[in-house]
């Protein structure tokens, strides 16, 4: 039994090297395969990405009515901040408002010289609220506005940014569909080409399968040494891969993080995930394509 093994292992280097050009062939239609998985797995990396950039930016802001007694907002955030749906929720005083209104109307000098002539602060106290979700904002907007606090309750920016919020939502929910399906497509047409790289691989040995079965060699004799070829070419396009990637992420990362003005974070993915897909891209191809082997010599058994 470890004689023949041996034999089989060395029978499908042999094929490699007697067919190496071919198999150069298949390793670079397997590695294209690969690197259009990875490449668009790490589009859909900075897409979701890009959106939880975007969600982290929006909050909604309750603004109350000038003169809400203090303890009114301190209960109203120890409330909204006791609730799971709430990643934090923090007071601006009415004088820490008047301050960023004056900032932001600097460029205005009649709206900062008809506040300079009112007799008091005419703003009140606002408290900005930040949801874990997106799809949050509804209810702790609806938990704010109980009997307790809704007469001192002037107005909420919620309204400013309903449309955003939902487009926010439907768009990560496009993305995520739209790249799943074009993962799949790509793995299929790659995986297609690859298996006929495969098969032109066998084609080209179909005289030499036929004599080895007429001196008496096993079906599984003479399959085993295409199937573990098969899998040593998918070895090869998965390490071309992986330096392949790792070399992009290295040189490429910097170039987007300055282009979007943000981490797009495909370092940390793929340190935390890079093991797991070369793993899973390997044995996929490589599992497909010694059934693709098996099948193929098959074949040319058969005759």
């Amino acid at each position: 039994m470890m004689i023949m093994a041996w034999r089989i292992f060395t029978a499908s280097w042999s094929h490699v090297w007697r067919n190496l050009w071919i198999g150069l062939a298949t390793v670079i239609v397997f590695t294209v395969a690969l690197l259009s998985v990875n490449v668009l797995i790490a589009t859909n990396v900075l897409l979701e990405r890009a959106v939880t950039f975007i969600e982290d930016r929006v909050d909604v802001t309750v603004l109350f009515q000038p003169n809400t007694p203090q303890g009114v907002l301190d209960q109203a955030k120890f409330y909204l901040t006791s609730l799971p749906q709430t990643q934090y929720a923090k007071i601006i005083t009415a004088d820490e408002a008047l301050v960023a209104f004056k900032e932001r109307s600097k460029g205005n000098q009649k709206v900062l010289d008809a506040l300079g002539e009112l007799p008091g602060n005419p703003l009140g106290a606002e408290l900005v609220i930040k949801a874990n979700d997106s799809s949050d904002y509804p209810f702790l907007l609806d938990a704010v506005r109980n009997p307790q606090y809704l007469p001192f309750i002037h107005t909420s920016s919620y309204e400013d940014h309903r449309d955003a919020i939902s487009w926010i939502q439907d768009a990560a929910r496009s993305l995520r569909l739209f790249g799943s399906a074009l993962v799949a497509i790509f793995v299929f047409f790659g995986l297609l080409a690859a298996f006929n790289a495969i098969r032109v691989a066998i084609y080209t040995q179909r005289d030499e399968i036929a004599i080895m079965r007429l001196v008496g060699a096993s079906s599984a004799y003479i399959r085993w040494p295409f199937v573990l070829e098969g899998v040593w070419l998918a070895a090869f396009a998965s390490v071309f891969t992986a330096i392949c990637v790792g070399l992009g992420i290295v040189y490429g990362e910097p170039i987007l993080s300055r282009f979007f003005g943000m981490d797009v974070g495909l370092q940390s993915f793929y340190l935390r995930q890079g093991a797991i897909l070369v793993l899973a891209e390997f044995g996929t191809i490589a599992a497909l394509s010694g059934f693709v082997s098996w099948i193929a010599a098959g074949r040319y058994i058969k005759r």
